[in-house]
């Protein structure tokens, strides 16, 4: 049995729990057309891990995941919320395997549908039982990761306008982007289950890192990884100027020579809808590829994935304050996967 088959059964055996109150709370009713594209994202059958983390944020600090499960499913209808709109703004077609809800719904419904998503986060707080304080506390921890969700998008299409992000900037960027609701996951779950404020802190500490190092590492995939196992062309981010870790390091480090280079195909096909088609030409390919080694060059795809793992090392060491359990090392082994992972 491998190293992580027993934490992913785990994962999917409390994934069931959650989409239980998912569908109480986002049931088939009038506007029938509304509920339909609010129930699309969570019916696709995402793996929940957010809501993992809540639940076994709970335990981890000796408390019941069964108080915790509205509050998992709060945190998914966050991030379902965030997909339909990020949907939107990037006019994707497919999410998942799947066509995006404004795909089959019109952007006014898909817009809708997210609103409808976010509300609803709000409403499992409300039917979590947690006392009047810890509920008052969660909502918090909530609205903050909410306005870090925005804020940490509104970043990064600012940064579409730009070829060069700082490192600083890229890090504030995706603290918000992937970060922070992974940072409320884990808070969220340790409020439920303990009053003890060491406890909590280590667990946000935990879930920043872990959200940060998540997406850093998406990107390191996204030059190196087998293009089979990844479901998408290598350097689909080059193509797109998409800014990430690896593209700041870059610039920070590159000659005015090679980042000129660079930029004749950083973001060639931005926006253009026959991009996905183009990838596959060969001459887009090479282009690619030459830009993947200049990158390399400058060892930004290696400054990156040590950056990832440097990350969950210091947020595993976080958890070293609570006591020895099986839902601790559950989190751990999370942490470890997400930046050892090859998808």
């Amino acid at each position: 049995m491998g190293k992580y088959d027993e934490l992913f059964a785990r994962i999917k055996d409390k994934a069931r729990d959650v989409d239980r109150i998912i569908l109480e709370l986002v049931p088939e009713k009038e506007p029938l057309e509304l509920y339909k594209a609010a129930r699309h994202y969570p019916l696709a059958g995402g793996k929940r891990v957010r809501p993992f983390v809540v639940l076994r944020a709970t335990e981890a600090v000796g408390g019941d995941p069964k108080k915790a499960l509205y509050p998992a499913a709060s945190v998914e209808f966050i991030h379902n919320y965030s997909l339909v709109h990020d949907d939107i703004m990037d006019m994707d077609e497919l999410r998942r395997g799947r066509p995006t809800v404004h795909k089959l719904w019109g952007v006014n419904m898909a817009i809708l549908a997210g609103d409808l998503l976010f509300s609803k986060a709000f409403e499992a707080i409300a039917r979590a039982n947690v006392s009047p304080e810890k509920k008052a506390r969660i909502l918090d921890v909530l609205v903050r990761t909410s306005n870090m969700l925005c804020e940490g998008q509104a970043l990064d299409i600012e940064f579409e306008t730009r070829d060069e992000v700082t490192v600083e900037e890229y890090l504030r960027m995706i603290s918000g982007k992937t970060g922070a609701l992974f940072q409320g996951s884990a808070e969220i779950g340790a409020i439920v289950g303990t009053d003890n404020e060491e406890y909590i802190q280590a667990l946000s500490k935990w879930g920043m890192n872990v959200g940060i190092a998540f997406q850093i590492w998406d990107d390191v995939l996204d030059l190196i990884a087998d293009e089979e196992k990844l479901g998408k062309p290598v350097g689909s981010d080059i193509r797109k100027g998409k800014k990430t870790l690896i593209v700041s390091h870059f610039f920070s480090k590159a000659s005015e020579e090679d980042k000129a280079e660079f930029l004749k195909v950083f973001g060639k096909y931005a926006g253009d809808a026959k991009g996905d088609a183009l990838i596959h030409d060969e001459r887009v390919k090479e282009e690619v590829t030459k830009a993947i080694e200049l990158l390399k060059k400058y060892g930004s795809i290696d400054y990156a994935a040590r950056y990832a793992k440097d990350l969950v090392r210091e947020a595993n060491e976080a958890l070293k304050v609570l006591p020895e359990s099986e839902a601790r090392r559950d989190l751990e082994l999370l942490a470890e996967f997400l930046v050892e992972r090859e998808f």
